[in-house]
């Protein structure tokens, strides 16, 4: 569930403050996008996120569903090292929520709604925005069956994250200067597909990359949505 959104927001900060042809149109079909998947009544999806970190190599796979408000999520991990993989269960049915470990199901806290999120403001993400460097828009593509858009952009991830801080009313009298913290952080390169029939964000790739004190980090998320509107069984937590 988590995934899904943070992958259309994402694309929309990352595409949001361009100006030009190709970016204006980005932003008008992200902004479908957002609509139709707010409409859906069930979807299932699946993916993954693979860190490369000093040698170490991890990648933690997730699929998931949806059916009206209840949501289910799993979750994997491979390359943890000294036996340190985890797999986990999430389930959310209404007001209730529970989470399995491999133990069985438990009661859990269903994550909180209608929580502010932060003051920011709507001029803040508009100045976030300038920070956006590339957008390349190419539609009426035939992937894998369906006529597809594909959305890439870079954003420069540091600036942005600088601005971030520096408009937050959290950090109100504070800046962050990456470069008093050693840490050198790379663009994000973002690539989405949009299904041109449902206006679906059909698959995402979005790549980062941070370094420090010479270490490296990698980060690489992919997504797919699996199916939209059809029949979704979710799994019973006292099954």
């Amino acid at each position: 569930m988590i995934v899904r959104i943070v992958a259309i927001l994402a694309a929309g900060a990352l595409l949001t403050g361009c100006s030009t042809e190709e970016g204006l149109r980005a932003q008008e079909l992200l902004q479908r996008a957002e609509a139709a998947q707010a409409a859906l009544t069930s979807s299932t999806f699946d993916g993954s996120m693979a860190f490369a970190i000093d040698g170490m190599n991890v990648r933690m796979l997730f699929n998931g569903a949806t059916s009206g408000a209840d949501q289910w999520f799993a979750l994997r991990s491979t390359g943890i090292p000294n036996g340190g993989d985890i797999a986990m269960e999430v389930l959310v049915r209404g007001n209730r929520a529970w989470t399995n470990m491999g133990g069985g199901w438990q009661a859990a806290t269903v994550p909180g709604r209608g929580r502010s999120s932060g003051t920011m403001s709507a001029a803040a993400f508009q100045e976030l925005a300038r920070y956006v460097k590339d957008v390349r828009v190419t539609e009426h593509q035939l992937i894998a069956g369906k006529s597809v858009t594909t959305i890439a952009g870079d954003i420069d991830t540091e600036a942005m994250i600088e601005a971030f801080a520096d408009l937050a009313s959290f950090a109100e009298g504070t800046s962050l200067d990456f470069s008093k913290l050693g840490l050198d952080v790379g663009d994000i390169h973002a690539v989405l597909t949009i299904d041109e029939r449902t206006h679906l964000l059909d698959t995402a790739y979005i790549t980062f990359a941070m370094s420090a004190e010479g270490k490296s980090a990698e980060i690489e998320l992919r997504y797919r949505l699996a199916s939209a509107n059809q029949p979704v069984r979710l799994p019973s937590a006292t099954g």
